[in-house]
Parts: C-alpha cells; sequence; structure tokens
C-alpha cells in the first residue's frame, strides 16, 4: 500500500510538471517573438535612422564647403573693399591738399588784386571794384571765387591790347593852384600809358602807373616827366582819329618807357 501511495505521488507530480512545461515554453516562446520583434523593430528604426544621419553628415558637409567658399570669398571682398577704402582715402586727402592749395592761391590772389588796383588807369580801376566786391561776398564758393578772378585778369588783359578812350570828369588844377572837376577825354595805351586832352585844349597831361598807383602829371608837369613836349593840339587830333577811324594817320605822342629801377 505504501508502495502504491508513493507510486502515485509521482505519477502525480510528473503529470503536474508535464502539464506544466507547455504553458512555459509558450510563455518563453512569445517572449522570444516579442524580443525578436522589438529587435526587427530596433534595427529597422537603426537602418532608417543611419540612412538619415548620413543625409544629414552629407548635408553639413556640402553646408560647410559652402560656407568655407563663402568666407573665403568674403575675405576676398573685404581686402578688397580695405584696398578701396585705403585708395579713397589716400584720394580724399590729396583732394583735401589741392582744396588748401586753391583757398591759398584765391586768397593771394584777392591780396595782390586789393594791392594792384591802384596801379591800373582809373576806368579799369572802378570795374576791378566791383568785382573785387563780389569776390569778397560771404558765402560765395572757391568756383565762383576763381572764376571771379579769372574775370579781372580778363578785364586787365583786354583793356592791354587796345587803346581806349574814356569820356569822364577829372580833377585837374588851374593857375592859381585851385583844383577842379572838368570834363576831359582820356585816351589809354594798355595799361601803362594814358593821356588826358580837355575839349578846348586848355588842360592835357600824361598819366601812367607807377609800383604804387595810377598818376597823372598835368600841363608842363608832363611834358617835363615825359623829357619831351606834350601838345594838347596832337592829343585832340589823336582824339578825332579814334573817334573816326577812316580818317587815320600817323601821329607822334610822347610815352616813357621805365626801366625797373626808375618805376617809383
Amino acid at each position: 500500500m505504501k508502495i502504491l501511495g508513493c507510486a502515485l505521488s509521482i505519477g502525480l507530480l510528473s503529470f503536474t510538471v508535464m502539464s506544466a512545461e507547455p504553458q512555459s515554453l509558450n510563455k518563453l516562446m512569445e517572449q522570444w517573438l516579442t524580443i525578436e520583434s522589438q529587435k526587427g523593430k530596433l534595427q529597422l528604426d537603426w537602418n532608417t535612422r543611419e540612412q538619415q544621419l548620413k543625409q544629414t553628415y552629407s548635408l553639413l558637409g556640402s553646408e560647410k564647403s559652402t560656407l568655407e567658399s563663402l568666407l573665403k570669398k568674403t575675405d576676398t571682398e573685404k581686402s578688397d573693399v580695405d584696398n578701396r577704402r585705403f585708395e579713397l582715402s589716400e584720394q580724399q586727402s590729396l583732394l583735401e591738399q589741392e582744396q588748401r592749395e586753391v583757398k591759398e592761391s584765391i586768397q593771394q590772389a584777392t591780396l595782390f588784386s586789393r594791392s594792384f588796383i591802384e596801379r591800373l588807369p582809373p576806368p579799369l580801376q572802378k570795374k576791378w571794384q566791383e568785382k573785387l566786391l563780389l569776390l569778397t561776398q560771404s558765402g560765395a564758393t572757391d568756383s565762383e571765387k576763381l572764376e571771379r578772378i579769372l574775370t579781372l585778369y580778363k578785364l586787365a588783359n583786354e583793356f592791354d591790347e587796345q587803346v581806349a578812350l574814356n569820356r569822364t570828369s577829372m580833377e585837374v588844377p588851374l593857375a592859381n593852384g585851385e583844383v577842379q572837376n572838368l570834363l576831359v577825354t582820356q585816351i589809354y595805351l594798355g595799361l601803362s600809358q594814358g593821356w588826358y586832352v580837355s575839349d578846348d585844349g586848355q588842360h592835357y597831361g600824361y598819366g601812367r602807373a607807377s609800383q604804387v598807383q595810377w598818376q597823372w602829371w598835368h600841363n608842363q608837369d608832363a611834358s617835363t616827366e615825359l623829357g619831351r613836349i606834350l601838345n594838347a593840339q596832337d592829343l585832340l587830333e589823336f582824339k578825332y582819329i579814334l573817334e573816326n577811324p577812316t580818317s587815320a594817320e600817323f601821329i607822334k605822342l610822347p610815352v616813357k618807357v621805365l626801366k625797373e629801377k626808375d618805376v617809383s
């Protein structure tokens, strides 16, 4: 009986174990399948991710090359800009220097014109005085000042190349030592020589430019200064010829050619 009981117990235990094994195997199989499925999914995800990473790496490489090219180009352009900026800076410095030189030249020309005006024949002095007022006008640009200086010299050059007649009122000394304003005709031979005569020939004279101013000598004093007789009738005849060119003829008038040491 005891042996039979033991046998029954062992059989029952074996049956229990055998009946439990299929369940465990199924469970293990499920776990294995799950793991394999997860492994496959992970492998697929990794393959996909790897491909994306490779593409990203390739794009980053392209971007790096592009950026390096842009940086190189930027450095080149920056170098060109720096060189151009340096050139412009030099040009600006040169222009500023030239502007300073122009201003200095204008100032010197203005001072010279102011000092030279008194040496010009009286009719030209008046024109220069008007132009000098414009030259010193406030707000005038350097270009305008240069143009006005050129006008001054042009006026002087034109006057110097002609025989000019000027009808004007002039102060002349009388025999009693007094001074009277008389209507006279002035005749200028360029910038350096001139004569005047009244309509009745009673008053006449000679004038010239010195280093300081224009000066007139009257009547007998004119002959003394010239070293030759100055005849009023010759001046009236010269005046008539200039007013009536068709009646032109040769006429002699005394002039004085001055050496540098003789200029007072």
